[in-house]
């Protein structure tokens, strides 16, 4: 019986493999932080988060990098699992690019070396900006008016309302500036670059639309327009 026993005791052994570790915090193991969220949010919502491999009882703390007090943290302490509880944290409220970061986890803690983690959220919903940058003559002698037009979407939606910062540049300087442009209800924005005096070069308009509480900050570039 005693034989009988100790076989199946070496087949089980032998079934675990060597690397499989017996709980969440074997030493050398790095720490992880894991979403429970889709990794594109709202702004102003929440995202919920997982430290895994990280020592019984210690503490960690999410933020978000760059925010400083203006962003939310959530903190938690690491159970017998080598993971915290679900952690909430609101997400900023301007659409954008952000990382969420946790305190440094001490090498006591982290069974290896102290160790920052970090994960890039996207805040928002993506646009896409096109643009076209033209002219009433190409020749300066005639004061041209140049103006840039285009449309703003995401995916097939109009982006409705939505305020635009446009660059006018010859040759890469600015030529001037306009912060109060925007577009209409169909998604659609035109700008005359009223009162300036033209000198032959190459123009490019950059369009920017500004980040808002649902879209993210894009910008593009139009084709380049020669005046003589």
């Amino acid at each position: 019986m005693k034989k009988s026993i100790l076989a199946i005791s070496a087949i089980f052994a032998l079934a675990i493999p060597a690397s499989a570790p017996a709980f969440a915090y074997p030493a050398g193991s790095a720490p992880t932080l894991g979403l429970s969220t889709a990794s594109r949010l709202v702004p102003g919502g929440d995202v919920s988060v997982v430290v895994s491999r990280v020592k019984k009882n210690c503490s960690v703390t999410l933020s978000w990098d760059g925010l400083g007090n203006g962003g939310d943290t959530a903190t938690g302490v690491v159970r017998a699992t080598g993971k915290t509880a679900v952690l909430s944290i609101s997400t900023p409220s301007t659409a954008g690019v952000y990382t969420l970061t946790t305190n440094e986890i001490s090498s006591a803690c982290s069974g290896g070396s102290a160790v920052t983690l970090t994960k890039s959220i996207t805040v928002g919903k993506l646009a896409s900006v096109v643009a076209k940058l033209g002219t009433t003559s190409a020749y300066v002698s005639k004061s041209p008016t140049v103006k840039v037009s285009g449309t703003i979407k995401s995916g097939s939606v109009n982006v409705n309302n939505a305020s635009i910062t446009v660059v006018l540049k010859r040759n890469g300087s600015t030529v001037q500036t306009i912060t109060s442009g925007s577009t209409n209800s169909s998604g659609v924005f035109s700008v005359n670059f009223a009162g300036t005096s033209y000198t032959a070069g190459t123009y490019t308009a950059v369009v920017t639309l500004d980040g808002n509480a649902t879209y993210i900050e894009k910008s593009v570039t139009t084709a380049a327009l020669t005046l003589r």
